[in-house]
């Protein structure tokens, strides 16, 4: 992908999320979850941890994080989404959280200035996920780690390309849903250890997942259609049916190497 690209990219994530921003606060993929609740464990967090929080969105993750931390910085790409975050954070009486704009793909902040870095369900939208992954391992410290939740594209092609092309026709936004192998080879390029911590699927409601992304309702047809006239392995294996589908997901960790000296 060119820069030009990647620019245009991004301004249509900002576009995205900026008009829908509220239904993201109360969207249940988002606000809940059993991976939520197995964060703080998977990222190993103690109390004494500074966090950063990439792709925060409306904060769920950040301040699901905070009370397990020191301090937790959540950054995102879209003012909207952040000045819900802000708003969240004071309503609950959270005081070691703060909000950010920033790229996930340059992050500003200093060489190991975190213990920790997640990205929740957002890396789909990233343009380049593996200059995502160079950056979180630029500002770990030794020992730190990355924890990325995210759906994940089947490793057989038609299957992946069914699933991305759906996803890219209901949200332009959309960038691509990675496989895991290909999750391994960003995470073990940016110089950390790879593993798969945890795997799990979602239902998704058809008709709240097209409104979440304030489809138009020409494309919501087409992409009805599509999910009506999927091929046979791609209706097993997303368990379509009339209202709704599978979406698989996963935990992955990336494990910063301690120093020597």
């Amino acid at each position: 992908m060119t820069n030009s690209q990647q620019v245009s990219t991004k301004a249509e994530v900002r576009r995205q999320f900026g008009s829908s921003a509220e239904q993201y606060l109360t969207s249940a993929i988002h606000a809940a979850g059993e991976d939520l609740a197995r964060l703080p464990a998977i990222a190993g967090l103690t109390g004494a941890e500074e966090v950063l929080d990439v792709a925060t969105a409306t904060g769920h993750t950040a301040l699901a994080l905070a009370p397990h931390a020191r301090r937790v910085v959540g950054v995102d790409l879209t003012p909207e989404m952040l000045d819900i975050a802000r708003r969240q954070a004071e309503r609950r009486g959270i005081s070691n959280v703060a909000f950010a704009l920033a790229d996930a793909e340059a992050l500003p902040f200093a060489d190991r200035a975190f213990d920790v870095v997640t990205c929740r369900i957002a890396a789909h939208h990233f343009p380049a996920v593996d200059r995502f992954c160079r950056e979180a391992a630029r500002v770990l410290r030794p020992g730190g780690r990355l924890v990325v939740v995210d759906n994940v594209a089947p490793e057989e092609p038609e299957l992946d390309r069914f699933i991305n092309e759906v996803e890219k026709l209901r949200d332009p936004s959309h960038h691509r849903a990675y496989r895991l192998s290909e999750w391994q080879a960003f995470v073990e390029g940016a110089g950390l250890g790879f593993a798969v911590i945890y795997r799990f699927v979602s239902r998704v409601d058809r008709e709240d997942w097209l409104r979440r992304a304030n489809t138009p309702p020409a494309v919501a047809d087409e992409v009805r259609s599509r999910l009506a006239t999927a091929p046979p392995a791609a209706k097993e294996r997303f368990g379509i049916t009339e209202d709704g589908f599978l979406l698989y997901k996963a935990i992955v960790v990336g494990q910063k190497a301690r120093s020597r000296w």
